[in-house]
């Protein structure tokens, strides 16, 4: 098992947050940001909406979908899994993630396959960065 060549990278804003619920299990939130950058060097711009759930251990699970569309018009189904912890006050949260592509067609068919081993980021403004390789 390694880890390949960077697949996707990119950069966005948060552009929503919700809280869902806040009980004994955690504080779950809803949140939507878009991304632009690139997949294997060709420009794209993703849409992704996820849930987090932050414990009382301090780590966060999340969850979510992406729809990603590139510059030639294709488009890529995403599903996506990370953790990561609660970072200190005005901090940055940092995830590990796999992401799973799926109806990707053409060019791309073969993210179908293949994982995608990640670190995404949040920082306190909302600012996120993704940058994904796969894993071989």
């Amino acid at each position: 098992m390694a880890l390949g060549d960077l697949v996707l990278d990119e950069t966005g804003q948060v552009t929503a947050t919700r809280i869902l619920s806040t009980d004994a299990s955690g504080t779950n939130m809803e949140l939507s940001l878009t991304l632009n950058g690139t997949i294997r060097g060709v420009p794209q711009t993703t849409m992704w909406t996820y849930t987090t759930l932050t414990r009382a251990d301090g780590s966060i699970y999340g969850n979510g979908q992406g729809l990603m569309t590139t510059q030639d018009g294709d488009v890529i189904h995403l599903i996506g899994h990370g953790s990561g912890a609660a970072p200190p006050p005005g901090g940055t949260v940092r995830f590990r993630t796999m992401l799973h592509a799926h109806g990707a067609t053409g060019k791309y068919a073969d993210l179908n396959t293949i994982g995608l081993a990640g670190e995404y980021e949040v920082d306190p403004e909302g600012n996120a960065t993704n940058k994904c390789w796969e894993w071989k």
